[in-house]
């Protein structure tokens, strides 16, 4: 069964992202080609300033799925209805975290944003994508039983029909209209709706989690989350000053324009990256359930049979993104948004780098192990802003992909 989950899971979860790649090609066309570079480039700014304020999540999500997993091997009812409220009032309060974070992020948008030639109101632009993060915090706990019970392919339905709805939705909106501020408000809805439609979807197949008695959640179990968390803090600070700080350095250092440039290239690379990864993290679930039983030996050869699975698909996707990416921008549109070459190899450099923690990644999740190795992000994200500011005044954004490298 756990064999069967995964081989589902994985299918699911690559369909889902061909189908990201191919409708995400089609909207961030329409919006460059419409909306212009700058409006390009403020799309892919706000992205990481907003993921810079879901630090305040902590890691709450795969403290409590670790928690998960025995209590949903044991049907223990109770167990899980205690932890799943227990989420749920994490996920309220974070909601108002984000959101209080959001709005005292305000004053400094426009520094962080600099000299824009647009007509909306930046400050409006920037409400618009803090809703969109706020508002999945109220529903979307719920995946998280899903996901535990290795049915992964049923987000991955709901993933496809947001992505086919809000992107469709957005390319006629600015077809017709010519009107970001509406294209915004599209993509809020689209959220709101899919959090809802699996909201519905996990009331319906776990009734119980409508039921009212509801033990606390036991203390042992509240004692080993908020280890857990303590750890995950600091590997979320490490992953967003790492991997999500580029197109902040990028505006403050090198220019808005080039933002847009580089998030050309990332939405080649990130899709393709984010198959790949989630063909590997579809088996966590899978994962958690054989780290349960114990087995050393056979979880060992599981990890190694991963391992080198992995390594093929990053060292074969690396290799041809480096000799093909640059086709594919001049094919989609034009030379004049082409980046050197140095700036290329560490994109795809750091592509391959990144991707050979996955099964690390999976494994560590599956096992809760996030407390031991708490301060290892904290030196990483230190080295990742010192070298990649002294490289970029140097190399320009090669530099800040050296820095990340590094």
């Amino acid at each position: 069964m756990r064999t069967k989950n995964s081989i589902y899971n994985i299918f699911g979860v690559v369909i889902l992202y061909f189908t990201k790649i191919m409708v995400s090609f089609i909207g961030k066309t329409v919006l460059i080609r419409v909306m212009g570079d700058e409006y390009n480039g403020i799309n892919g700014l706000f992205s990481n300033v907003i993921s810079m304020l879901s630090i305040a999540e902590l890691g709450i999500g795969s403290a409590i799925i670790y928690n998960l997993y025995e209590p949903v091997k044991k049907n223990d009812l109770a167990k899980i209805k205690s932890i799943m409220k227990f989420y749920r009032k994490c996920y309220h309060a974070i909601a108002g975290v984000v959101f209080g974070a959001g709005i005292c992020t305000l004053p400094f948008v426009k520094s962080i944003v600099g000299d824009v030639a647009i007509k909306e109101n930046i400050y409006v632009l920037y409400i618009f994508f803090l809703f969109d993060s706020v508002a999945s915090y109220f529903l979307s706990y719920k995946r998280s039983l899903i996901y535990v019970n290795q049915i992964n392919y049923v987000i991955s339905i709901f993933d496809m029909l947001y992505v086919f709805g809000s992107q469709l939705l957005q390319v006629a909106v600015l077809l017709l209209t010519h009107n970001y501020l509406l294209y915004l408000a599209v993509m809020v809805i689209c959220r709101l709706a899919e959090n809802i439609g699996i909201h519905i979807y996990a009331n319906r197949r776990y009734p119980f989690l409508l039921d009212k008695d509801v033990e606390k959640v036991p203390d042992n179990v509240k004692k080993d989350i908020v280890t857990k968390v303590k750890g995950l803090i600091f590997h979320n600070i490490g992953t967003y000053v790492v991997l999500g700080t580029d197109n902040i350095l990028i505006s403050k250092l090198v220019g808005i324009i080039d933002v847009g440039f580089y998030s050309n290239y990332t939405a080649i690379l990130n899709p393709l990256a984010n198959v790949l990864k989630q063909a590997m993290t579809a088996v966590q679930s899978s994962v958690g359930d054989l780290l349960v039983e114990k087995d050393r030996q056979k979880s060992f050869q599981v990890f190694k049979r991963l391992e080198l699975i992995n390594f093929w698909l990053y060292t074969v996707a690396s290799v041809c993104a480096f000799y093909s990416i640059q086709n594919f921008i001049v094919l989609w549109l034009g030379e004049r948004y082409l980046f050197n070459e140095k700036t290329i190899f560490w994109l795809s450099l750091n592509f391959w780098q990144t991707g050979m923690r996955n099964v690390l990644a999976v494994f560590k999740g599956a096992a809760g192990i996030y407390y031991e190795d708490r301060y290892v992000p904290l030196a990483e994200s230190l080295i990742n802003i010192m070298a990649s500011i002294v490289l970029t005044l140097n190399f320009g954004t090669a530099g800040i992909l050296m820095g990340t490298f590094i």
